[in-house]
């Protein structure tokens, strides 16, 4: 078979048996992609390769078992490699049982192959082919496992060549692709919708639009609708229904320079709507579309998974982020124009770039035009560092819309997660979030369902840093700023007893690394609406300390969270109003005593006093009655706990390294103990204790 220059995909293997198999089936999942296609391989009549290879883009090599035995699959190896610098993408396929190490190492079948060519070739030439067979196996490929089928396999490596060939530089639409097309196999006879999900950038509308070139040759009728949302709005929705009814596919059977919707009643009909926002417009805009064939599709892309539910789709398909390896590529691609970075200290830049936007390709095309002007590392790195502190409009733009939607609810769970909860726990975000009144459990359902966040496997609340940077400009945008984080702001408000405006603020979190200050005893003084306060250090090996050298006169009677590492007194103010705390939280502080009196504290849920070596007492607990978690661990000073009698509701005590409390003492006080699961026959000072009380009791 002699290859044209038409011929894109040049596929090499060895063995009959491989060939009317596997390579037949991936050389057809090729021309049904309109992707033209080569066959070398030792069982045709193929001529020398430097002469027919020409044309070709991809060379994809099939490693089989035998492919190593065929000197002619090696030869033609070494002639596509030397390729390679010219822009020839060379793809390694490992398949029937043979594995990336079995090729690079030559081992197994490969290591028989060349214990034979030892024997009948030079060294030299047996050399060479091992260093291809070592550099191909280094490439970026696709090893078959167990559990995949061979269908599945083919269609990832068509995926994989199609992105390659892709002249508009593409990165990950075409795998993509593929998980649409299986979500439509599942189509029944009726009519059938599907919804494409994702934050905005994420490449919603291009993959609509790759699948819309795609499918559309199957339909009698298609229309495309990009930026629907905005398009309805302009006041037009039946013009724009003829506008778009009007553009049919040369391929179609339908004919005439309009068509009303009557005139697809029996046609088999492609809709695909691109930012659908509410129900009404869809619904608006596509009515009286019953009586189409069955087989029609209809393919929506919104922001707002919710959207997608009311407008009764029947899958969502999530547009997923780009891996770090898409999304380096990419980044690359725009900055570089190379495929990847040049050297290490760009790719570290290039990774930065691409965990900050979180594989979002608007973001990375944005940032990568942006920086590629600096040629140094070191001014690409400090050039987006400013673009972080100051996100420019092209970013703020991308979610404004999605922010100006909220809900005040939704709103202030959003911006208090982007100043001070990112990368939290979800449960303790939903637990202090509840006790400031808030929904935190609708809200955050709410912000995931627009792509304003995520709930990891972890469980914990994540947020992409440069959604998290916008968040807070938008803030700063306000007249009156509520939410405190910047360090330098900080100190210049705790150091001053005169700061005017205080009463407006709600959230302080301070990071001390780095810094030292006195604190005004005055500080939160007209802080009236203060509910979150934070005093930490991010980095323990530098943390510094707060000094106090006065009392704390008072702390805001509206806290919810009070967090302060090093607590540098004795004791808290002793008008502090605890009756909206929901958690106290103040490891390694000065403490000597917990007194809390009369006290109310039903909404407490959390108390970690641990490692206060000088901490000697705690009141009792009894109003804590919703009190979930206690932990004193290392507090080696102190001598005696609260019973736990009426703290129907504690899940966990931590007493571990409380070397000053007695046996005697842990048994009286906590109440349903089992003896055999928490306190051993070890001595009590070296024992690890946590205690479990609903697992015991």
């Amino acid at each position: 078979m002699a290859t044209s220059k038409a011929d894109e995909v040049f596929i090499d293997f060895s063995g009959i048996e491989t060939r009317n198999s596997f390579v037949s089936h991936l050389s057809a999942a090729f021309r049904r992609r309109s992707v033209s296609v080569c066959l070398g391989g030792d069982c045709t009549d193929v001529a020398t390769p430097r002469k027919t290879n020409e044309g070709c883009k991809v060379f994809v090599v099939v490693f089989s078992e035998d492919y190593a035995l065929s000197k002619q699959c090696l030869d033609t190896l070494v002639e596509f490699l030397e390729r390679k610098d010219d822009g020839l993408v060379i793809v390694p396929v490992y398949y029937g049982g043979v594995t990336e190490s079995m090729v690079k190492q030559q081992t197994e079948r490969f290591g028989v192959a060349f214990t034979q060519h030892q024997n009948n070739y030079s060294y030299d030439q047996v050399a060479k082919w091992r260093d291809c067979l070592i550099q191909t196996a280094s490439l970026p490929g696709h090893e078959l496992n167990l559990q995949q089928e061979d269908s599945e396999f083919v269609e990832k490596i068509v995926a994989d060549v199609r992105e390659v060939l892709d002249a508009t530089g593409k990165i990950g639409i075409y795998s993509r692709l593929l998980e649409i097309e299986k979500l439509l196999c599942k189509q029944s006879l009726k009519f059938y919708y599907l919804g494409l999900w994702g934050m905005p950038g994420i490449g919603k509308t291009t993959i609509a639009e790759a699948a819309f070139k795609q499918m559309s040759k199957d339909f009698d009728a298609s229309f495309f609708v990009e930026d629907f949302h905005k398009e309805y709005h302009k006041g037009r929705p039946y013009k724009l229904r003829e506008e778009h009814l009007k553009k049919v596919p040369k391929g179609g059977s339908i004919r005439g320079p309009i068509l009303s919707f009557k005139e697809l009643r029996e046609k088999k009909v492609l809709f695909v709507l691109d930012d659908v926002r509410n129900l009404m417009d869809f619904e608006s805009f596509l009515g009286g579309i019953e009586g189409v064939s069955p087989g029609s599709v209809i393919i929506l892309t919104s922001r707002d998974k919710q959207v997608l539910h009311q407008c009764q789709v029947e899958d969502v398909f999530e547009v997923p982020s780009l891996n770090e390896e898409e999304a380096v590529r990419l980044f690359a691609r725009t900055a570089f124009h190379k495929e990847g970075p040049s050297d290490a200290k760009l790719m570290d830049v290039s990774k930065k770039v691409a965990r900050y936007a979180g594989g979002n390709p608007k973001a990375l095309c944005f940032y990568g035009r942006e920086l590629e002007k600096k040629k140094k590392p070191e001014e690409m790195e400090e050039e987006f560092e400013k673009m972080r502190q100051c996100p420019p409009q092209e970013i703020l733009s991308l979610f404004r819309s999605s922010y100006d939607a909220l809900n005040d609810n939704e709103r202030s769970v959003f911006l208090d997660i982007a100043c001070f909860f990112n990368g939290e726990p979800c449960d303790d975000v939903m637990r202090i979030l509840e006790g400031c009144g808030f929904f935190p459990h609708v809200g955050i359902d709410r912000l995931a369902e627009r792509s304003l966040l995520t709930i990891s496997k972890e469980k914990r609340v994540e947020m992409q840093g440069f959604i998290q940077d916008a968040a807070r400009v938008f803030i700063n945008q306000t007249s009156r700023r509520r939410r405190l984080w910047e360090p330098s702001r900080i100190r210049l408000l705790l150091e001053n007893d005169k700061s005017k405006g205080n009463e407006v603020i709600e959230g302080i979190f301070l990071d001390t690394t780095k810094l030292t200050f006195d604190v005004n005893p005055m500080a939160f003084e007209n802080m009236y609406n203060l509910r979150l306060l934070k005093i930490y250090s991010t980095h323990s090996e530098t943390a510094q300390e707060l000094r106090l050298t006065k009392e704390l006169r008072s702390l805001p009677y509206e806290l919810r969270l009070l967090h302060w590492e090093k607590y540098p007194l004795q004791s808290l103010p002793q008008d502090f109003d605890t009756r909206h705390l929901v958690e106290l939280n103040m490891p390694y502080s000065q403490l000597q005593s917990l007194c809390v009196g009369t006290k109310s504290l039903a909404k407490l849920k959390l108390i970690n006093l641990s490692h206060s070596q000088k901490l000697l007492e705690v009141d009792e607990l009894a109003k804590a009655c919703n009190l979930e978690k206690i932990d004193f661990q290392g507090c080696t000073s102190l001598k005696s706990i609260p019973y736990t009698d009426r703290l129907k509701n504690l899940q966990f005590l931590n007493l571990s390294g409380c070397t000053s409390i007695k046996r005697t003492e842990a048994m009286k006080k906590i109440k349903g103990i089992n003896q055999e699961g928490c306190l051993s026959e070890t001595t009590f000072e070296s024992m690890v204790f946590e205690y479990y009380v609903k697992e015991s009791s």
